[in-house]
C-alpha cells in the first residue's frame, strides 16, 4: 500500500498534488491540459486501486504470492483498464470540481464580506451551494463503482455507477463523514511524520473496503427479508 501511494505521490496523481489549481477562468477544466492531466491520473490510479484492493483482499495467499497475484490482476482482467480509467475519469473530474468550487466559494465569500450582503447576492450563493451539494452528491453516488468492478469485471462503466448509487442511497452521509475523519486522521498523520501517515492512509483503504462490503451485506439482507415476506 505504501509503495502503490509512493508512485501515486512520483507520478503526481494524488488529489491533493497539481490537480486542483487556482485558477481564475471556470472553463480551466475543460482545457487540453487539464483534461491530459486527469486522463492520466485516472489511468495509473485506477491500475493501483485494483492492485491495493486485490492485496488486501487476498489474506488467504502467502505474502509474495499475494504481492504477485495483485499486481497482475488488472492486466488479467484487462477490461478493467479502460472501465477503471472512465469510472476515474468522471471522478477525478468531480473532484476537480468541488474542489475549484470551494476555492470560489471561499473567495466569493470575502467580496461578500467586503461589499456586504444583498438580496441578489444571497439568492446567487444559495444556488452556488444546490450547485456544489448536487457534485457533491454525484461524488458519493459513484463512490462504490470501481469496488462493484473488482468485484465483477463484467460489469459495464455506467451500470457499475448506477449499482453504486443503488447501494449508496441513505448512506451518503456516514460516507461523508468517513472522509472528514480521514482528513482529520491525515492531518494528524503528518503531525506524527510518517508512521503515523502510513497507518491513516492503511486505515482508509481498508475502512472504505469495509464499507462497501457492509453495503453488500445490507443488500442481500434486504433482499432476503423481501423474499421471506413473500
Amino acid at each position: 500500500m505504501l509503495l502503490c501511494y509512493i508512485i501515486k505521490l512520483v507520478l503526481e496523481t494524488l488529489p491533493v498534488q497539481g490537480s486542483i489549481s487556482i485558477q481564475m477562468a471556470p472553463v480551466a477544466v475543460a482545457s487540453s491540459e487539464t483534461l491530459i492531466s486527469l486522463v492520466i491520473t485516472s489511468v495509473v490510479n485506477s491500475i493501483l486501486f485494483f492492485i491495493m484492493i486485490d492485496y488486501i483482499t487476498n489474506t488467504q495467499y502467502t505474502m509474495r504470492k499475494r504481492f504477485v497475484k495483485a499486481c497482475t490482476y488488472p492486466f488479467r482482467n484487462w477490461h478493467l483498464l479502460y472501465k477503471g480509467l472512465a469510472v476515474f475519469f468522471i471522478t477525478n473530474l468531480l473532484l476537480y470540481v468541488i474542489g475549484m468550487m470551494m476555492i470560489y466559494a471561499g473567495l466569493g465569500s470575502l467580496f461578500t464580506y467586503a461589499a456586504g450582503v444583498s438580496l441578489w447576492s444571497g439568492i446567487l450563493f444559495a444556488a452556488y451551494l444546490l450547485i456544489f451539494a448536487f457534485i457533491i452528491w454525484l461524488f458519493l453516488g459513484i463512490s462504490q463503482a470501481m469496488y462493484i468492478l473488482y468485484d465483477d469485471p463484467g460489469s459495464g462503466i455506467f451500470s457499475s455507477m448506477k449499482e453504486s448509487f443503488l447501494l449508496m442511497k441513505g448512506y451518503k452521509w456516514p460516507l461523508l463523514g468517513l472522509f472528514v475523519l480521514t482528513g482529520i486522521g491525515l492531518i494528524l498523520g503528518v503531525l506524527l511524520f510518517v508512521v503515523g501517515l502510513v497507518v491513516s492512509l492503511a486505515i482508509y483503504e481498508v475502512s472504505r473496503l469495509v464499507f462497501y462490503r457492509a453495503l453488500i451485506q445490507k443488500r442481500r439482507q434486504r433482499e432476503w427479508h423481501a423474499k421471506f415476506n413473500e
